[in-house]
């Protein structure tokens, strides 16, 4: 009986090792996918893990037997950069003057709220400027219309 329990310990413990190591696989050929682009020959411009070409297929069965043989995503990312360039890669690299494309749309959002908030004060500060010189007429012309209006209410009251 302790045999039989050992022997099946074993082998669920295989099958659980085998379909982690399954989905590790997956998961490293996933990441490498979502890293680079699909460089069919109608220039389709989108990155691997979507594209649906037969050119796609290749690749990713090309990547899958490099996976296989040992190598590491990043190995495999760079042989990628050596024979391509860098325009292989689905997101700039953050070094070197790529570094840009990472930091520019922050400074840009950043300007953008200031210009925004600098018009929106312009905008307000006029308008209070308006009132303020407009104020002394309208409340001295409002005051004597209603005074006079107050007085002839209260003389038309009878006591």
């Amino acid at each position: 009986m302790p045999l039989k329990f050992l022997f099946s310990i074993f082998i669920a413990a295989w099958f659980f090792v085998s379909a982690s190591g399954t989905s590790h696989a997956g998961s490293l050929l996933q990441d490498l996918e979502n890293a680079l682009m699909c460089k069919c020959d109608d220039k389709c411009g989108k990155v691997l893990v979507n594209c649906t070409c037969s050119t796609s297929d290749k690749t990713r069965a090309k990547f899958s037997k490099m996976l296989d043989s040992g190598l590491t995503v990043d190995q495999i990312i760079k042989s990628q950069v050596d024979e391509y360039g860098e325009t292989v890669l689905s997101a700039p690299t953050k070094f070197g003057f790529n570094l840009t494309a990472w930091v520019m749309p922050f400074i840009a959002l950043v300007a953008g709220g200031v210009g925004v908030r600098k018009v929106i004060y312009s905008w307000v500060g006029k308008k209070e400027e308006t009132v303020t010189q407009d104020e002394p007429e309208e409340k001295t012309v409002t005051s004597e219309k209603y005074s006079k209006r107050l007085k002839d209410e209260l003389d038309g009251i009878e006591l």
